[in-house]
């Protein structure tokens, strides 16, 4: 079955110059980072040396070495897009010499009798930078948890055996002297699936961008904005996953509004951060921190039992007034209470209501009781509104 190569041509410069131009166009308008213009320039690079073996009848001088030449650049500067897009800050000087460095040969490679030569180091060049790109999508899906980095990783590497095979058949003087027009043969549907690829993977980024952003956003939305903290959004969602026993922690900072009366607001922010990071380094892997209120967080954790959960609480109590006296001086420091209940996940609303009664008790009898009424935050769901973070409890 003859294929027509021509029309092949066509169809991935015509994508590839879409894929160009809609990445370019999207980073103009500061929708991406840079990683955007490295992959739109490849990607046009790519087109426009799609459009030279379909011009070799116009006897245009150089118009195949140039191509060639700029063909090898192109898959170096979408290595680099994909570069940028896992590092925005990934140095590519040296990546832009390197994609130079191997298509200059080809801008001199013009002999007619070397076109096998030509198109097989072509392809191999092509070949390698797509190993490179497999690599860096696969380490990428690792790392940011993208499971759409591993189908650009299998786009990516499906093209390799395919150029190699190519480079091979161009050696051994099995892929004829016109690279377009009607073909047949292995050779031909290498070139078929190779093509079918490269117009496939020119929005592959665009798709990883698009769950990047969507994870970022979940975080977002789960995450408290001063303390780092998950917040409550983000404990709904995780209680389905709780089963067997657990112990859970109600922490509370003491006398926080004269704190913040005495060293300001910026000193109330400073010391949510400090208890946000006591209980942190503090509790075990499994365990999840949630800022509950304005100075109120709330530790779930599963499998612990009554003294662990005692012993736990007093150490974050210990960490807190350690890390706040180096803030604000021996004298002046700040410390907190926990409560802590252990039993079944499922009875979680109630372990939190038992933790933040042993919490009062604590607090009542270590300190005076303040003149102001203090909110109860032992209800998952309280009709009044949260203390807002401006008052700090």
């Amino acid at each position: 079955m003859l294929l027509d190569i021509s029309t092949l041509y066509v169809m991935v410069a015509l994508c590839s110059v879409v894929a160009g131009i809609v990445h370019l166009t999207a980073a103009a308008g500061g929708r991406f980072d840079s990683w955007a213009n490295w992959w739109g320039c490849g990607h046009l690079l790519l087109g426009v040396s799609a459009v030279a073996p379909l011009l070799r009848w116009l006897h245009i001088p150089g118009l195949l070495p140039i191509g060639n030449a700029i063909a090898a650049a192109s898959y170096g500067v979408i290595y680099i897009g994909m570069r940028r897009f896992a590092d925005p800050a990934a140095p590519v000087r040296p990546w832009i010499v390197l994609a130079w460095i191997v298509a200059l040969p080809l801008l001199f490679w013009s002999d007619p009798a070397g076109m096998g030569q030509r198109i097989a180091y072509l392809n191999v060049i092509r070949s390698l930078f797509d190993v490179a790109t497999v690599v860096l999508a696969m380490r990428i899906a690792r790392q940011d948890a993208l499971r759409t980095g591993w189908i650009v990783a299998v786009m990516f590497a499906m093209t390799v055996p395919m150029f190699l095979g190519r480079a091979w058949l161009a050696v051994t003087g099995q892929l004829g002297s016109e690279p377009t027009g009607m073909h047949g043969g292995p050779a031909a549907w290498m070139a078929a699936a190779a093509i079918a690829f490269i117009m496939f993977r020119g929005f592959s980024l665009l798709t990883m961008d698009a769950e990047r952003c969507e994870q970022r956003l979940a975080m977002l939305a789960e995450r408290d904005g001063l303390t780092g903290a998950s917040n409550r959004t983000a404990f709904d969602r995780a209680r389905p996953t709780w089963r067997g026993d657990c112990a859970v922690l109600m922490i509370d900072l003491n006398r926080f509004k004269a704190l913040n009366d005495r060293h300001g607001h910026a000193a109330g922010d400073a010391a949510l951060k400090v208890a946000t990071r006591a209980a942190v380094v503090s509790i075990p892997m499994n365990g999840r921190v949630f800022r509950w209120g304005g100075d109120e967080f709330v530790c779930v954790l599963p499998g612990m039992d009554a003294p662990a959960a005692a012993a736990l609480a007093q150490a974050i109590a210990d960490r807190f007034t350690l890390e706040t006296a180096a803030l604000f001086g021996a004298d002046d420091g700040a410390d907190l209470s926990v409560g802590w209940a252990t039993g079944p996940c499922a009875m979680i609303d109630r372990l939190i209501e038992q933790a933040d009664e042993r919490m009062y008790a604590q607090k009542h009898r270590n300190r005076q009781p303040t003149p102001i009424p203090q909110r109860s935050v032992a209800e998952c769901a309280p009709s009044a509104p949260l203390i807002s973070q401006s008052q700090h409890g």
